[in-house]
């Protein structure tokens, strides 16, 4: 018992000694520094090193990811760079094609005027060969004249050659989309050669191309009432007369498209109008048969 309460007493003692010291210097242990612990440095390191591996393992996988990007940015600001170059060469080219002789000198300007006229007069001549000649000169000088190919391919569409004639046709819509000059040609190739679907749809988007052309209409018109089918040529023929009313043939269309549907106040009324527009005697005796018949016939 004595032991156990010399222990106690002991142990109080111990303690409050132990609580005189922190008292006395408690504002130092504030301050200390636990990084100043070896155990507590050593585990800040270990912890270091563990960051530093995982930023390498999360580097060398992302890596090809960022090698990836670069890439894909690179390429598409070269892409980019190449079509701004494709976008400008078009502009230069439609710019050209717009005034062919607008970059030209003026004497290699006149040099092409005066080969375009000869050209397209030895065509109206029918000599081939030397408007061919013309044409293919002019291209020489200016490799996008459009006329020039138009007038190279009339050539060879009037001597039936039309392999070339389409070939250079399409070459033409691939310069100017929507020429209705090429549109036309090509409904006449394909007329030629049995395609009558696609004759009609060539038609069709020379009359879109440029409606206020009389030729396209007519030839339309044409198209239809050389198929019998009179009631779709009616108001293209109609169109072409309006467009060119002074226009004999275009008036003639007209009669044969209201003979064949059997109008007979419309043939009448076309038939006065190409009297006077023409005084082809044998042409008009033969139309006032027609409208006769046409008169007499049981309705």
């Amino acid at each position: 018992m004595i032991l156990a309460l010399a222990s106690l007493g002991i142990t109080i003692v111990a303690l409050g000694t132990m609580g005189v010291i922190v008292a006395r210097h408690w504002n130092e242990m504030r301050l200390l520094d636990p990084t100043s612990v070896k155990s507590e440095q050593q585990r800040r390191q270990r912890y270091h090193l563990i960051e530093q591996r995982l930023q390498r393992l999360t580097s060398d996988r992302l890596e090809p990811l960022y090698r990836l990007s670069r890439r894909v940015r690179v390429l598409a600001e070269r892409q980019a760079r190449h079509w701004e170059a494709r976008l400008y060469a078009f502009e230069r080219m439609y710019r050209r094609v717009q005034s062919p002789l607008a970059a030209m000198s003026p004497s290699v300007r006149e040099r092409v005027q005066s080969l375009m006229s000869e050209g397209k007069s030895l065509a109206r001549d029918q000599k081939w060969v030397d408007a061919e000649r013309r044409f293919l000169e002019v291209l020489s000088l200016n490799t996008h004249h459009i006329e020039a190919y138009k007038g190279l391919g009339q050539i060879y569409l009037k001597q039936k050659l039309y392999p070339q004639a389409r070939e250079t046709f399409d070459f033409v819509l691939k310069i100017r989309k929507n020429d209705d000059a090429a549109f036309s040609a090509l409904a006449d190739i394909a007329e030629a050669e049995g395609d009558v679907a696609q004759a009609e749809s060539l038609h069709l988007k020379a009359v879109a191309a440029a409606p206020k052309q009389a030729q396209h209409q007519a030839s339309l018109a044409t198209f239809y009432l050389d198929r019998e089918q009179a009631a779709k040529a009616k108001p293209f023929a109609v169109r072409a007369s309006e467009l060119e009313p002074s226009s004999p043939k275009y008036t003639e269309l007209c009669l044969a498209t209201a003979v064949a549907l059997q109008d007979v106040a419309e043939s009448r009324h076309r038939y006065q109008r190409l009297r006077l527009l023409t005084d082809d005697a044998n042409k008009l005796q033969a139309w006032k048969k027609k409208v006769e018949t046409l008169e007499q016939s049981p309705t």
